[in-house]
């Protein structure tokens, strides 16, 4: 399953595993996948609980976007735009 990306052009995080998963692709034919467990900066966030998939950047004064479960989403997830505001700190790969 591929998702579309609901808050344009960021960096995608959620703390649940299956929604990181539909985010996750393979280049290449492989029965793996890998996943980054990391460490967001989330600073002061924007919620929204619809898409708006022009996003180039959060709206002034806010740092990143958190969509929250509601009308379109059915988990949480945030959006940063900064390669600045995330860290890796684990790497998981998996079938």
């Amino acid at each position: 399953m591929r998702c579309s990306l609901r808050f344009g052009a960021g960096i995608y995080a959620s703390s649940v595993s299956s929604k990181a998963d539909d985010y996750s692709t393979n280049v290449r034919q492989s029965s793996y996948k890998a996943m980054l467990l990391t460490t967001v900066v989330v600073g002061r966030g924007y919620k929204l609980t619809r898409d708006k998939k022009s996003l180039t950047c959060p709206p002034d004064g806010y740092h990143s976007v958190l969509g929250e479960a509601g009308d379109t989403l059915n988990y949480d997830e945030v959006v940063v735009y900064d390669d600045d505001a995330i860290r890796p700190s684990w790497l998981v790969v998996y079938q």
